[in-house]
């Protein structure tokens, strides 16, 4: 379910990622211009955040392996 949810997450940012940056109007001024780069980089974050839920870090498994 969580690996799901990571897939499903990085589907939905880049779709809003690439029509945010390729696809509205480029007139956009003040605000609304502003407001478009702090979303762009808001699903970059959910991007990120999505891939961690796909492949989770196994640190704590590698330690746990090396101290036994």
């Amino acid at each position: 379910m969580r690996r799901l949810t990571g897939v499903v997450l990085v589907i939905a940012a880049m779709g809003l990622d690439f029509w945010l940056a390729l696809g509205p109007s480029t007139e956009w001024d003040g605000a609304a211009r502003v407001a478009r780069f702090v979303v762009i980089l808001s699903c970059l974050g959910v991007i990120g955040c999505g891939v961690r839920l796909v492949f989770p870090d196994k640190a704590e498994d590698q330690q746990a392996r090396v101290t036994d």
